[in-house]
């Protein structure tokens, strides 16, 4: 018995290996480097930079909301800036991992199999969560202790051990603390495993009704700080069905939802693969390219050679359907819904178990299904990889945009008129997006720093040193903008790579 279970975590083990080699692998295309985007400036280094834990966490209210989301940029993902890279890394690991975990769970169930973990891993509509850190630095964590939370909760009913229902306790509740979304994925996940397994472990199952101690415990705590709440207080404001204004924001988080679910989804994947294989094609990294081959084919192996029988299939469907839709119900509630790609990855549990049940239900008694298993795995590991290529280079030349813009407005406000702190500055001709040709362009999905004052004043804040860098402004045109109230205005020549002051 022994040596069987050390086989099983021998294989486990490699294929977490195997999984974050697939998944970081996506990020290096251009070599180990990470292209930071957006508030990656100001929550990656300002904050830790420029500010005491108390300014940052305390006195900004962070703790009212994701707690353990401002905690962790604080004190763990800041120490990386300059190798940020190693940061993905780690979060690529905590991904891979989580797939391990949801797979195993699912597993004691329904079968599941190599393509719920291709489809979970790899989608590209999932670069978004997954690549930029500081979205991936809230969603990533929550996802593993989700994942975990629930295989110790279903390793607490059939084994019955006190330490591992305390242990699904402390990581539930821990996986709360750094989404929305991953308190609503945690609570669900918890009760469908308790609702499988009651029929043979009634009374141990009922401990999953613990979770809405956990979420008691996590209101109560963010409650406490939400009066100074900041920035964050009003992230939570709900508009309930029974309320007036409910029909307008159902209407729009049910358009953001079909964008990113449905039109996003496909087009990530079907236009990413052109455009990722034309860019490979165009500037080839045949070393990229060798280890995505032998990656695909050992998954192909893998697949085929660890596949087994799938049981219960419309059983996987539900509880796929259930899982994939619960994280996005809380759009329909939220005020001012706002549904990112990012936040589509809190469904790819859900989404992934649909996919292997439904390829189990089509190929249940194909005569070769070990070997179509593993020829699908491969081949959609091999589109969807070549597909985040074309994402990872639209982040890369957003940060090269960023930076270009960045060095001409530093170089001239350097030589002109010196701007006191707490001054204002205009930027005309910053356009938030330069890319010619995006897979999906939807709310900020890859816009540069260019956009808006916070990030642009950021970006100009990190790469001075100087946190009171005057407040910057970017005008796309001069046309019908009002330029009187600021304390100097320069207009951004793109072409020429410079700025200098405005002259109407």
């Amino acid at each position: 018995m022994r040596k069987k279970d050390a086989l099983k975590r021998e294989r486990g083990l490699l294929v977490f290996l195997l999984l974050f080699a697939l998944v970081f692998l996506r990020y290096c295309y251009f070599g180990l480097q990470y292209f930071p985007q957006l508030d990656d400036y100001i929550q990656m280094h300002n904050q830790s930079a420029f500010y005491t834990a108390k300014q940052v966490i305390m006195d900004m209210g962070l703790l009212a909301s994701r707690p353990l989301a401002s905690v962790g940029d604080y004190f763990v993902w800041s120490r990386f800036w300059g190798q940020m890279i190693l940061a993905v890394a780690i979060l690529s690991a905590l991904y891979a991992g989580s797939a391990v975990l949801f797979r195993d769970v699912w597993r004691e169930y329904f079968g599941t199999g190599y393509v719920f973990l291709t489809v979970y891993a790899l989608l590209p509509l999932g670069m978004e969560g997954t690549y930029w850190v500081s979205a991936s630095s809230r969603v990533l964590p929550s996802l593993f202790l989700t994942a975990l939370a629930m295989r110790l909760l279903q390793r607490w009913c059939r084994d019955g051990r006190w330490p591992v229902l305390a242990l699904y306790f402390v990581t539930q509740l821990l996986s709360f603390c750094f989404y929305e979304q991953g308190l609503v994925l945690s609570v669900t996940g918890a009760l469908l495993v308790g609702i499988l397994e009651f029929k043979t472990e009634r009374r141990r199952s009922l401990f999953a009704l613990l979770t809405f101690v956990n979420a008691g415990i996590y209101f109560a705590f963010t409650g406490y700080f939400s009066a100074a709440a900041g920035q964050l207080g009003t992230r939570m404001k709900l508009t309930l069905p029974w309320q007036a204004g409910w029909d307008e924001v159902f209407e729009s988080a049910f358009f953001q939802a079909k964008q990113v679910y449905v039109f996003a989804g496909w087009k990530t994947a079907a236009r990413g693969f052109r455009r990722g294989a034309e860019l490979i094609f165009s500037g080839p990294n045949p070393l990229w390219a060798i280890l995505l081959l032998g990656l695909c084919a050992l998954l192909f192996f893998s697949a085929k050679k660890y596949t087994g029988e799938t049981t219960r299939t419309p059983a996987a469907l539900i509880i796929g359907f259930l899982m994939a839709l619960a994280p996005i119900t809380l759009f329909f509630v939220l005020a001012q819904p706002a549904v990112a790609l990012r936040n589509t990855v809190f469904s790819f549990c859900g989404l992934a178990l649909m996919a292997d049940a439904l390829f189990g239900l089509v190929f249940r008694r194909a005569s070769f299904r070990e070997t179509i298993t593993g020829g699908v795995c491969a081949a959609l590991a091999l589109v969807f990889c070549v597909a985040a290529v074309s994402e990872l280079a639209d982040y890369r030349q957003t940060y090269l945009n960023d930076q270009a813009a960045g060095t001409a407005v530093r170089a001239a406000l350097d030589e002109g008129k010196a701007v006191s702190v707490g001054g204002t500055v205009a930027v005309v001709g910053l356009e938030g997006n330069y890319l010619p040709e995006q897979n999906f362009e939807f709310h900020e999905h890859i816009h540069g720093a260019t956009e808006s004052v916070w990030a642009f004043t950021g970006l100009l804040a990190c790469e001075s040193g100087n946190r009171d860098f005057p407040y910057v402004t970017p005008v796309p045109s001069a046309a019908g903008a009002d330029l009187s109230g600021f304390d100097a205005v320069l207009v951004y020549d793109r072409a020429g790579g410079t700025a200098s002051y405005y002259e109407p």
